[in-house]
C-alpha cells in the first residue's frame, strides 16, 4: 500500500503567481519583490481577519500594487495603508552628484516617489491606499493617537487606527528598527493577524534574521506560517 503523499507546504502552492495582471504589472513597475513574498502575501490576505493591510516601506509602488491586486481578488475592503520616507543612501546630500549619470540624490528621490504615484494611480485607481510620507515611528504615533489627521500623497485626508489584520514590514532591515517596526505592529495586530518580513530569509544576511531567531524561540503567540525564504508570522490568540 502506497504511503500518503506528504501535505503541501504553504510555500510551495505558486499559483498566486499564474496571474496575468501581476504578470504584466511585475513587467513595467520597478522594484525588488521575490517570487516567494508574492505568495505569501497571497496566502495571508486570503485568510486574514478584518482589519487593515499595512507596508512599510514602498519604493515605486510594485508590492503595494500586487497587495492592493490581492485584496480585489480576495474581497478584501478594509483599509489600506503605506508608509515611506522615501529617504535612501545621500539623502543627507540631496544636491550631491548620484555617480557620473547626471542626477543628484535628490532629483533621484523625486523621481521614485513619483513613480510611487504614478504607478499606484495606474495600476491601483480603485483601491488607492492612503500613502504617508513618514518614517515607520512617526506611522505608528499618528495610528495610535487615532484623532489627527494627515495628507496623504494623493491629496487625501487619511485618520488611521484600529486594528491591522496583515503587515508587511519592508523598512529599515537593521536589527533595532526592524525589532521596533514588529513591536508597533503587534500591539495592534489582530489574533489570525500576519506580518511577512521583506529580506528575512536565513541567507540574506540582514540584521533583521536575528529577530526572525528571536520570534521563533521567544514569542508562544506567533506561529511561523513558512519561509517563502522570507518569513511569515501568524499571531495566535492569547
Amino acid at each position: 500500500m502506497q504511503a500518503p503523499a506528504a501535505p503541501r507546504r504553504p510555500r510551495e502552492d505558486r499559483s498566486a503567481l499564474a496571474d496575468d495582471f501581476l504578470g504584466w504589472l511585475r513587467f513595467v513597475n520597478a522594484g525588488m519583490l521575490d517570487d516567494g513574498n508574492v505568495v505569501a502575501m497571497d496566502y495571508a490576505i486570503s485568510r486574514m481577519p478584518k482589519g487593515a493591510v499595512l507596508e512599510i516601506g514602498s519604493f515605486c509602488g510594485l508590492s503595494t500594487n500586487v497587495l492592493a491586486h490581492l485584496r480585489r481578488k480576495h474581497n478584501r475592503t478594509g483599509p489600506f495603508f503605506t508608509c515611506d520616507p522615501w529617504l535612501f543612501e545621500g539623502a543627507d546630500q540631496p544636491d550631491a552628484p548620484m555617480g557620473e549619470g547626471g542626477i543628484t540624490f535628490g532629483e533621484y528621490r523625486e523621481v521614485v516617489r513619483s513613480s510611487f504615484v504614478k504607478n499606484l494611480r495606474a495600476f491601483s485607481r480603485y483601491d488607492l491606499p492612503h500613502s504617508l510620507e513618514m518614517l515607520s515611528d512617526d506611522f505608528f504615533k499618528f495610528w495610535a493617537d487615532g484623532t489627527e489627521t494627515q495628507t496623504d500623497v494623493f491629496g487625501r485626508s487619511a485618520s488611521p487606527g484600529g486594528v491591522i489584520a496583515f503587515a508587511y514590514i519592508d523598512g529599515d532591515h537593521r536589527y533595532g528598527q526592524a525589532r521596533k517596526d514588529f513591536e508597533n505592529v503587534d500591539a495592534h495586530l489582530a489574533d489570525g493577524g500576519f506580518i511577512l518580513f521583506d529580506d528575512s530569509a536565513d541567507n540574506s544576511g540582514w540584521e533583521v534574521c536575528r529577530l526572525m531567531e528571536e520570534i521563533v524561540s521567544s514569542r508562544r503567540d506567533y506561529n511561523l506560517v513558512d519561509r517563502f525564504p522570507n518569513y511569515l508570522f501568524q499571531k495566535t490568540a492569547p
